[in-house]
């Protein structure tokens, strides 16, 4: 194992003596974070202009969306783990930079191939803000101000995915699509003018003095790549259809050969000794809940809105507020509550029985009208924003400070992925009923909400299983302790 410096000046500031520029990081953090989201709903609600400026063209537009989400959910692994051998500062610097270009191809894209194209690239380097800059958050911040931290974390991201889709639509609007882009590329620029500081600030980090598992690296690329391709395949040509079936299959056995390749090579992209931590993997459950839930919730509700209640794109983009300006304040109480002792696990359990609860609920008086719909939709928002950057800070908080970047990569995986099955297996339920009525059915969404939430209850179940089987005792906010010593 090496490091960055010598030992007695890693440990003194483990010891809480703060790193030059360590007042800066988290706002530049923050900034590279609040522009993730921005991509995906810029482009969302740019699509009707794209489309008049470019042409129509349901692939191109598809392609627009999916394209960076694909190389965002394969790359976050990567980009976390290779961060662990390279250096953090590092590889965020270059996922900064890989993004901004991207952004700027897109801001002056003139057909489809290429706006894809830059989409793909600004989503590879998308997936290093979010891996490496918690990596980096948590190697920096101890105790109680990585607990804050998370929680601000967290705030911002509910901010950019509250307004986010408005401001988009406003600027497209105003001064067309392209501005999106621009405006994203100017935040990247920003971020990327503070990475000095981060570059001062990390300096005590360790790296893992190993090679980079570029096998591991392949293998997880295409099977991620075959199973989100085949989740697109089935929402469209039905679950049982042989493309479906194919593109599963074989990226369910890539996902074998990567769980071998793992297990017999020195310096693993994913340590398997990591996924047998119980408290880390309860924690990367809690983000599945919200995936299959509030994710859920944010994806079709609005949809839902318009067909079944007749409201307009904007009327239900606020109506949607309900379930969204929670976010920006629940992180925050629930930093408060961790300083002032309460157990991040009862924190957790909280927030999952308030998304399960809620979002049946939701659907539940789905048929008494939009109003009847508000409060509920508040709780789930409640219970993500209680979790929303705490779950990632308590999860990496149990593992090694140099094994910060796989972690973070792997809990992003999680997140991505199981937003990605939620979404696929819920909107294709959810369009069987749309396509087949008029104005949509209040009663079928209900049903379908309900019985979709199921899979998110026995994931909780499964996450309070493992809190319940892992001893420890939790760290208390003031708690300096090196995670090595787990």
């Amino acid at each position: 194992m090496t490091s960055d410096t010598t030992p007695s000046a890693a440990a003194g500031t483990r010891r809480g003596d703060a790193p030059p520029g360590l007042g800066l990081v988290l706002p530049v953090i923050v900034v590279a974070v609040f522009t993730v989201p921005l991509s995906v709903s810029g482009t969302a609600v740019s699509l009707g202009a794209i489309a008049g400026d470019l042409g129509p063209s349901s692939l191109g537009e598809q392609w627009a969306l999916n394209g960076f989400t694909l190389t965002f959910a394969c790359s976050t692994l990567v980009w976390g783990s290779v961060a662990d051998v390279v250096g953090r500062w590092r590889s965020l610097t270059a996922g900064l930079v890989v993004f901004g270009i991207g952004s700027a191809v897109s801001l002056v894209a003139v057909n489809y191939l290429m706006l894809d194209s830059a989409r793909l690239l600004a989503g590879a380097g998308a997936g290093a803000v979010f891996s490496v800059g918690t990596a980096i958050l948590s190697s920096v911040f101890t105790g109680a101000h990585r607990t804050r931290a998370f929680a601000l974390l967290g705030s911002v991201a509910g901010l950019s995915l509250a307004f986010g889709p408005t401001l988009c639509g406003l600027l497209t609007e105003a001064f067309g699509w392209r501005l999106v882009y621009g405006f994203q590329l100017g935040f990247l620029l920003i971020a990327c003018a503070g990475m000095p500081l981060i570059r001062r600030a990390t300096a005590h980090e360790r790296r893992r003095a190993v090679r980079i598992d570029a096998a591991g690296g392949l293998l997880f690329c295409l099977a991620t790549t075959l199973l989100l391709g085949g989740m697109v395949l089935g929402s469209e040509a039905g679950w049982g259809s042989l493309p479906f079936l194919l593109c599963t299959a074989a990226g369910l056995g890539c996902y074998g050969l990567f769980g071998r390749v793992e297990n017999t090579v020195p310096s693993p992209l994913l340590s398997l000794r990591t996924l047998r931590n119980r408290r880390f993997s309860s924690m990367t459950l809690v983000v599945a809940v919200s995936s299959f839930t509030f994710t859920n919730a944010v994806a079709y509700l609005p949809v839902f809105f318009q067909g079944a209640y007749g409201s307009s794109p904007g009327a239900s983009g606020a109506f949607l507020m309900f379930l969204t300006l929670p976010v920006l304040v629940a992180p925050l109480i629930a930093g408060r509550l961790v300083a002032k002792g309460t157990a991040v696990d009862r924190i957790m359990v909280w927030s999952m029985a308030l998304l399960v609860a809620g979002l049946v609920v939701t659907g539940a008086l789905a048929p008494q009208g939009l109003a009847w719909m508000a409060l509920p939709m508040a709780v789930v928002g409640i219970g993500f924003g209680l979790q929303a950057g705490l779950v990632d800070g308590e999860a990496l908080a149990q593992l090694p400070e140099t094994e910060a970047g796989m972690a973070a990569g792997w809990i992003n995986t999680v997140r991505l992925g199981s937003e990605a099955v939620g979404v696929s297996l819920f909107g294709s339920l959810f369009a069987s009923f749309v396509g087949n009525t008029t104005h949509g059915d209040p009663e079928g969404f209900a049903a379908i909400t309900i019985g979709s939430t199921a899979l998110a209850a026995v994931v909780a179940a499964a996450a309070v299983v493992l809190m319940c089987r892992d001893r420890r005792p939790a760290r208390p906010p003031t708690d300096t302790a090196d995670a090595d010593d787990l």
